[in-house]
């Protein structure tokens, strides 16, 4: 669900990029509504992509190192819980605060949404 000033945040493993990028891959319909397997997964009607960050990276690195680079990370990164498990990929959706229906689903788990303020 869209709400200003809201980030919500996935962390997950997968095998590699390809895999990645063809989890969270737009696939449009006749109509020319789009959607993806982490949307179905989770069951998300709409994304706005230009507030979307994704990132793989081959290493598993801990929460905290793989946010590292996000926008805004300043203003919410206290927020962020303490979590001792190391991921390779992160989905962030910015002015997006989703439900928490479903809390984990193939190889992402929802960590939560935040509050951040844009610079």
């Amino acid at each position: 669900m869209e709400e200003y000033g809201k980030v919500s945040i996935w962390v997950g493993n997968f095998k590699g990029a390809n895999e990645f990028g063809g989890y969270m891959e737009e696939v449009f319909d006749k109509e020319g509504d789009s959607t993806s397997k982490f949307m179905i997964d989770f069951k998300i009607d709409y994304i706005d992509i230009q507030f979307q960050e994704v990132d793989f990276n081959n290493q598993k690195m801990s929460l905290e190192d793989k946010l590292e680079g996000c926008s805004y990370l300043d203003t919410f990164s206290d927020q962020i819980p303490i979590i001792s498990e190391h991921y390779n990929s992160v989905v962030c959706l910015y002015n997006f605060k989703y439900s928490g229906l479903i809390k984990e689903c193939s190889n992402l788990k929802y960590i939560g949404y935040f509050n951040y303020k844009e610079d």
